[in-house]
């Protein structure tokens, strides 16, 4: 026994899907609305909702009105946050960020140097002279999910950008932050994706234990809530002490098909343990093992769970990246469905 202790790299997480995080299908009963490649949602200060779809930005006055575009980019869009006065920032694919003034147009500056960042996956105005971006380590082509399940390099960053192009380092050494969120008393709240907690600026985890792969995270007007890009599996926690098969799997077999958390409900034969998945009396059942998953956590101020909307093994709005408080409902963005969902008043 003792050795297989000593083979662990970490105890798995403490929280499971029940009591307040009970599964639910509150993402499969939300609204929705179709958007091509959304990824990032923010609500600006005129109160409109933005949004990304691919290289765009969209507007949206009021929900089921029709989307208008605010801007077009040269590559797609990954980050998106909106400052009091008006501007608005955006990240793009290949590690780049963008300010547009209060009338939409570019500002000049905020050029981050060539390769100094991998990723911008979420941004916020610290002032308005210097925005904060968080760096997850991995870029744009790599198979993000995957990778950072069986990495152990800790190489996310938050970087400071300048109105005038000149950058300084807030915070590295961080294993794959996917977000960032003010809390309003001079500090920050970054969620790491793959070691299911919530840490500060120093890295020191604030909230742990949650039973997802972390996305991004917002405030609201009690709280927190918080996207995750899939739920937890025990398998995958219980392959981090077997060390010998990870390695063989990682050098032998290419990252779409590792036992790995997965953005998309897709089905294919040759993927791990989805047969299990299919099929019993012809369909999937929603307590079926799968690598995808849809989850969104409504936390209170000190980051414990109080609420969560689900989109289980049978649903199709898995990996929610994203999520804005707007006029007192949730607006949560779902990468696999490529719908933007309103759930609603919070918990």
């Amino acid at each position: 026994m003792m050795p297989f202790l000593r083979g662990r790299r970490r105890e798995p997480p403490a929280m499971t899907l029940e009591g307040v995080l009970g599964p639910n299908g509150r993402l499969d009963e939300a609204r929705g609305m179709k958007v091509d490649a959304p990824d990032a949602v923010c609500v600006a200060a005129d109160r409109h909702l933005l949004f990304s779809s691919g290289a765009r930005l969209m507007a949206l006055d009021a929900w089921g009105g029709e989307p208008r575009p605010v801007a077009t980019f040269d590559a797609p869009v990954t980050a998106l946050c909106a400052g009091p006065d008006g501007r608005l920032a955006i990240g793009l694919a290949g590690g780049r960020a963008a300010v547009l003034d209060a009338s939409g147009r570019p500002e000049d500056g905020w050029a981050l140097p060539a390769g100094s960042v991998a990723s911008v996956v979420d941004c916020a105005f610290l002032s308005g002279e210097e925005l904060l971006l968080v760096d997850c380590g991995y870029g744009s082509g790599d198979d993000l999910l995957a990778r950072a399940a069986w990495d152990d390099e800790a190489r996310g960053q938050l970087v400071a950008l300048g109105r005038s192009g000149q950058t300084r380092f807030v915070a590295s050494g961080l294993h794959c932050p996917m977000g960032v969120s003010l809390d309003g008393q001079g500090g920050m709240l970054v969620p790491l994706l793959e070691r299911a907690g919530i840490a500060d600026a120093s890295g020191r985890v604030r909230q742990g234990g949650y039973p997802g792969y972390l996305g991004r995270l917002r405030k609201t007007a009690n709280g927190y809530v918080l996207a995750c890009l899939s739920r937890r599996d025990p398998l995958i926690e219980f392959l981090k002490t077997e060390h010998a098969f990870v390695a063989e799997m990682k050098a032998k077999i290419e990252p779409r098909h590792w036992i790995a958390p997965r953005a998309n409900p897709e089905f294919s034969h040759d993927f791990p343990i989805e047969l299990g998945a299919t099929r019993l009396f012809g369909e999937v059942k929603p307590w079926a093992p799968s690598f995808s998953y849809g989850l969104l956590i409504e936390l209170d101020a000190s980051l414990m769970p109080v609420g969560s909307a689900q989109s289980r093994a049978n649903g199709r709005r898995h990996a929610i990246c994203d999520v804005a408080d707007w006029n007192g409902e949730l607006i949560a963005v779902s990468r696999a469905s490529g719908e933007i969902l309103n759930l609603g008043a919070a918990a």
